[in-house]
């Protein structure tokens, strides 16, 4: 029994198939790989000044497998809730035995402790900011140590 080498024929043959099969699953993947968002932009850009990311949009498009187009607008982020402070607390206290304050002692830098440091700030003649400062601070200490017209009232 004799071996049959391949004819030049059969080889030829069974590399073209063999590069028709390579190139129909590389065209495939490409397909695929655009229709899954996997795909670039086709763009490359000019200098590092162009390579900026574009800000986040308020809307976003998700496609489905169906090919339609829907919206999602993303659920706002919460703003985030400020952490009571001692410090803060002890200052409503303060302002409270002034009279300036009269909240709820949170320890949380709300509208109310703003204005009531404005109060004393406007009392004592310094500047209305509304913050805490070292001349507003020394005036909370006298006016604690000495009272204030504000006691009488």
């Amino acid at each position: 029994m004799t071996a049959q080498l391949p004819t030049p024929t059969t080889t030829t043959r069974n590399r073209g198939i063999i590069a028709g099969a390579a190139a129909v699953i590389a065209g495939g993947a490409l397909v695929g790989g655009l229709m899954f968002g996997l795909g670039g932009t086709g763009t490359t850009p000019s200098s590092a000044a162009d390579n900026v990311p574009a800000p986040a949009p308020d809307t976003h498009s998700i496609v489905i497998h169906d090919d339609t187009n829907h919206s999602v607008t993303p659920a706002p982020t919460p703003k985030p809730q400020p952490q009571p402070s001692s410090a803060v607390s002890t200052l409503q206290e303060e302002l409270g035995q002034l009279n300036y304050y009269n909240g709820s002692i949170d320890g949380v830098m709300g509208p109310q402790t703003t204005a009531a440091i404005t109060y004393l700030q406007r009392d004592a003649g310094l500047p209305q900011t509304g913050v805490m400062n070292t001349a507003t601070n020394a005036a909370l200490m006298n006016d604690l140590a000495h009272g204030n017209n504000q006691m009488a009232g």
